[in-house]
């Protein structure tokens, strides 16, 4: 049976994130409001959310959801449940081998998990520490 993150309104984001880290250790999964969405494509400096917070604190939009994920799931697939169900920007990243830190954009967004993760490892990359 495949390993799976779930979320849940009372887990704290840096939980999330740890638990994300152990089943994918090449990979980071960073979020921020969705405000940050918006600075983010006019290329300004964005900033994580509280990770000491959970996510019923952090999120944007109301309601009842859960997001759960195995490594079959894309990254662009995470990124966009994160929007639509809690009104949160999400990025999968990555560090390089020379210490550069990455958001997955274009091919890397159609990738399962377990796939980009494979090939970071494979490219050298550095395996990430959730924090």
């Amino acid at each position: 049976m495949a390993r799976e993150v779930t979320t849940t309104g009372s887990k704290k984001l840096k939980t999330l994130k740890k638990e994300f880290n152990n089943h994918f250790p090449y990979l980071r999964l960073n979020l921020h409001s969705s405000k940050d969405a918006i600075k983010a494509k006019k290329g300004e400096t964005i900033h994580n959310l509280d990770e000491e917070k959970t996510l019923s604190e952090v999120r944007e939009k109301l309601g009842s959801g859960k997001i759960s994920f195995t490594g079959r799931k894309n990254v662009g697939t995470i990124e966009t449940e994160f929007d639509e169900i809690f009104g949160l920007y999400a990025q999968i990243c990555y560090t390089s081998k020379d210490e550069k830190r990455y958001y997955t954009t274009g091919s890397d967004n159609k990738k399962s998990l377990s796939q980009l993760n494979r090939e970071k490892e494979a490219a050298g990359c550095k395996k990430d520490v959730w924090h």
